[in-house]
């Protein structure tokens, strides 16, 4: 088959759906040497030329929220002819809802939490979503969704039936794994006091979802209690940020906030961190926690949505407003060093779960049943 990837998330900052994509197409060049490859992307990637064929189109002026349903259902229809298409693979949920003559569609929905949970997400996305999203999930040949909550969350919103709905879990990547502290680059952080000597973790968009302010909150009662651990933060601003940010401005001597640091930096930052948190409302998946596991560092985070299908054993999970709960296992971690031992290794030993050539194969067998 002549198989095209829409890698338009990949044009912009990267967040969970990005990642998703850049581990697959990582491991397919190893998995699949029967199918021919196209990916659509407006700016150079990272990816195995030799195996991949790239076609980038001309980024348009026009904001891309608008000029967005224009290319799905205007230019990309054209370029799937132009290259005799088979099968079009679209990881960030919209699939063309025009007529592409043959063409195979499968849409891949991480979640549906702006149709679960609509207070989290600004008006004209809700909107944009409630337009195009129904329509693109009928049109679609196969969905591919990242957990059981997911699939059911698909089929109850959206009356897609469940045999329609395929599940393939994400992974991370594998640069996220214990390291050697001793490295050069770890000690060279150390030394420019890149971040503090002890400290919790949070990785993701800085928004209302996240539960941003309960974050905040766990750390001001660490403080009371005497603890000495701060808080590193790094994310992208998302929605109601700007309610968000005075408060994170308050703690500036304890919370240490990166919009964005590189993957390779990021992997140290985990190794670093003396325990993960993320106390999350709602998740799809929730690759964040998965990158703190393979890191093997323990993970504090909700007992709510799909986070107790990825971490499961691998963490210590309590409900999202349980503030103290959240406190009370981080001091028992800081002051418990066998506790601090047994949640790293089932951190690991969770993590080894979910695996790329598991989740590439499972994703090649979807291609294959159309």
């Amino acid at each position: 088959m002549r198989i095209a990837i829409d890698a338009r998330v990949l044009d912009r900052a990267i967040t969970g759906t990005g990642r998703y994509l850049l581990n697959v197409l990582k491991e397919l060049p190893n998995q699949d040497k029967k199918n021919e490859y196209f990916i659509f992307a407006g700016n150079e990637l990272a990816v195995d030329k030799k195996y991949f064929r790239m076609i980038y189109f001309k980024q348009s002026k026009i904001p891309m929220k608008l000029y967005s349903p224009i290319w799905l259902n205007v230019i990309l229809p054209k370029l799937l002819k132009k290259y005799k298409i088979d099968l079009l693979v679209a990881p960030n949920i919209l699939v063309p809802i025009v007529n592409l003559n043959g063409v195979r569609c499968i849409s891949i929905v991480h979640d549906v939490i702006p149709k679960v949970y609509k207070e989290y997400y600004p008006f004209f996305y809700k909107l944009y979503l409630s337009i195009f999203l129904p329509l693109s999930l009928n049109k679609s040949d196969r969905i591919v969704t990242v957990s059981e909550l997911s699939k059911n969350d698909i089929a109850k919103y959206y009356d897609i039936p469940k045999n329609k709905i395929r599940v393939v879990y994400n992974t991370a990547s594998d640069i996220f794994k214990q390291r050697d502290k001793s490295n050069e680059i770890q000690i060279r952080l150390n030394e420019e006091n890149y971040f503090p000597k002890k400290y919790l973790l949070y990785v993701g968009v800085i928004e209302k979802r996240k539960n941003i302010f309960g974050l905040i909150k766990i750390l001001d009662l660490l403080k009371e209690k005497g603890s000495e651990l701060e808080l590193v933060i790094v994310g992208k601003p998302g929605y109601d940020y700007k309610n968000l940010h005075p408060e994170l401005d308050k703690r500036k001597k304890s919370i240490k906030h990166f919009k964005y640091l590189e993957d390779e930096t990021l992997a140290y930052v985990y190794n670093n961190a003396f325990a993960f948190i993320f106390p999350s409302f709602y998740e799809g998946f929730g690759i964040p926690p998965l990158e703190a596991m393979q890191s093997g560092i323990p993970v504090l985070t909700s007992n709510t949505s799909s986070l107790v299908e990825v971490v499961g054993d691998g963490g210590l999970l309590h409900d999202p407003q349980d503030y103290m709960g959240f406190v009370n296992d981080i001091l028992k971690l800081e002051n418990d060093s066998g506790f601090y031992t047994e949640m790293q290794l089932k951190a690991l030993k969770q993590a080894g779960k979910f695996n790329i050539k598991e989740t590439a194969q499972k994703l090649l067998g979807v291609f294959d049943e159309l």
